[in-house]
């Protein structure tokens, strides 16, 4: 869908590489390589980037540039995602410990033991931390303290993380129950019986819990009772955390796919199949599109109404990580051992590269014939008459030494392939040279085009 020059200048900014251009959807930002495999997903707030790492560390990242802020040393692994409320970060680590740090400086606050790993990620709700262990229970803490507040014993090891809404908290077990626990007291309200354990973190909307199984079915149940209203099979494991926005849910399997379906009826809307048997990744929604890590060392953006590909990023290893969207950018860890900043899609104005280089969001532009070109993002106007349109493929790139037809262009990497248009009441949309009417200029309509040298003009045919 989208071709791009990827021989960009990178530099380096406090151990992360950045990128040296104004980057299109999908394109690397910046990445920063921990001490090990990065399997935690990144949690962003206030400008920074919480996650966790393998080399036993919490890290803090300027989310802007990938620089290192702070790391504070745990005694094991960190595969919990970080949590951050009211100036403080609350994460497990495989040290048996749940950890309290300043967000700010990463000083030690507290520690709370537990009686084996905490994989589980900490929910922060009302100055109370819940959150799962391997010692088979739910814990309850004070925020500020690290105080126990209570404990639920489950049958099993409790992999998956809480869920808070209203007065109730709810949390799977590897004993093949789903919980309801109540948030204040720790008392059961009710727990649902599936096929196998759960590692699947509930998600919870309107109502309703949604939360798959090992038993490779995809649950919801009645939030208030438990009762099942609907489930749906894959025939293979879902330790992936469901994410519902509006009427979907989205979720990924072991079976190499991420599925939307109906959050009402549970009825398959469409499925994504990846390069690699295991989607162990928890989907992100926003701006209308899907980002998952997949086993396949790949993270995808996929348009969340139809499930279409929209671009996927190659890192060097495995994506267990889940990704966290934020102001335009998506963050995630891989077995690589690195955090990655890649731009996110094109739905919401924000989530544009262009558009923060056009805060006031012009969006259209005089009409020209010859346009100046610099380094970066242009914004170009094109077709003196209404009456008529021409092709990308038509333009010519004028680079100082010789005149280039956009492909060929395209093809000596100066410009990018794609070009890229708004217009009010539709949106944004890709103009590509593939052919059909995608290919075409629209009268009165201003383009961004993303170039990579200075000095070059951009000829625009003029009816």
């Amino acid at each position: 869908m989208r071709s791009l020059i990827t021989t960009v200048s990178l530099s380096c900014i406090g151990g992360a590489v950045v990128s040296g251009t104004s980057a299109a959807p999908g394109d690397l930002v910046w990445s920063y390589e921990a001490g090990n495999i990065v399997n935690s997903s990144p949690t962003v707030s206030d400008g920074c980037v919480y996650v966790g790492s393998n080399d036993c560390k919490v890290y803090c990242l300027d989310a802007a540039t990938g620089a290192f802020v702070w790391s504070y040393q745990t005694g094991n692994t960190v595969y919990s995602s970080p949590a951050v409320s009211d100036d403080c970060v609350y994460v497990g680590s495989l040290d048996d410990k749940v950890y309290c740090l300043d967000a700010a400086t990463g000083a030690f606050v507290w520690s709370y033991q537990t009686g084996d790993d905490v994989f589980s990620s900490p929910a922060v709700r009302g100055g109370y931390v819940y959150v799962g262990s391997v010692d088979y229970k739910a814990y309850c803490l004070d925020a500020a303290t690290g105080s126990p507040v209570w404990s639920y014993a489950t049958g099993d090891a409790v992999y998956s993380s809480p869920a808070v809404s209203g007065s109730c908290v709810y949390v799977g077990s590897s004993d093949d129950k789903v919980y309801c626990l109540h948030a204040q007291t720790g008392a059961l309200v009710w727990s649902y019986q599936t096929g196998v354990g759960i590692r699947s973190s509930p998600a919870v909307s309107e109502g309703r819990i949604y939360v798959g199984s090992q038993d490779g079915n995809m649950y919801c149940l009645d939030a208030a009772t438990g009762s099942l209203v609907w489930s749906y099979a894959t025939g293979n494991i879902y330790n992936s955390s469901p994410a519902v926005n509006g009427d979907y849910v989205y979720v990924g399997s072991f079976d190499d796919k991420v599925y939307c379906l109906d959050a009402a009826t549970g009825a398959l809307v469409w499925s994504y199949q990846t390069g690699s048997e295991i989607v162990h990744s928890s989907p992100a929604v926003s701006g209308g599109y899907v980002y998952v890590g997949s086993r396949d060392d790949k993270v995808y953006c996929l348009n969340s109404a139809t499930g279409a590909h929209v671009w996927s990023y190659q890192t060097g290893y495995y994506v267990n990580s889940s990704p966290a969207v934020s102001g335009g950018y998506v963050y995630v860890g891989s077995e690589d051992h690195k955090v990655y900043c890649l731009e996110a899609g094109a739905g919401d104005l924000g989530e544009w590269p262009m558009y923060r280089h056009d805060p006031n969001h012009t969006g259209r532009a005089t009409p020209y014939s010859v346009t100046d070109l610099g380094p970066g993002w242009n914004l170009i106007g094109c077709l003196r008459r209404p009456d008529r349109v021409q092709e990308l493929a038509d333009c010519v790139i004028d680079e100082g030494s010789e005149l280039l037809w956009w492909e060929d262009a395209v093809t000596a990497g100066i410009v990018q392939h794609a070009a890229y248009y708004y217009i009010p009441g539709v949106g944004y949309g890709v103009l590509a040279t593939s052919g059909g009417d995608d290919d075409r200029l629209r009268p009165g309509v201003g383009y961004w085009l993303l170039t990579y040298q200075p000095g070059m003009r951009m000829l625009v045919p003029v009816p």
